[in-house]
């Protein structure tokens, strides 16, 4: 998990590959397991975290390969009960390191960037 903290506001972006989703989530979030296929999970909360507040965005994500191929994440949101998360898919060919590049504008105008980068390995 990345995480990136400005003020009382907490986004956390999660990389993984969808064959490591439970069914009952993969199911929940309309994703289909695949040894190739990664999911990015980013989430905007305000408040400490016992108190955390779920807060719309607009999440705009790309990643990039090691053979420099860039590619934009197709970002949709995510609700279950109070929580709002924003979720999108890419298809990597493992092993691969992928470098994220997550832009998140709230509803106020405000903007936060955060890069990380993962590798991803054959099953």
């Amino acid at each position: 998990e990345a995480v990136s903290r400005i003020g009382d506001v907490t986004i956390r972006a999660t990389a993984m590959p969808t064959a490591a989703l439970g069914a009952q989530v993969a199911t929940q979030y309309g994703i289909t397991r695949d040894d190739d296929t990664v999911m990015l999970l980013v989430g905007v909360r305000q408040g400490s975290d016992a108190q955390e507040v779920a807060l719309p965005a607009r999440i705009t994500a790309t990643v990039s390969d090691l053979r420099g191929r860039k590619h934009i994440i197709d970002m949709r949101e995510l609700r279950s009960g109070d929580l709002l998360d924003y979720v999108g898919t890419i298809e990597v060919s493992p092993p691969d390191t992928l470098r994220f590049d997550v832009q998140v504008v709230r509803e106020n105008g405000a903007t936060s960037t955060m890069q990380f980068s993962r590798d991803f390995y054959p099953r």
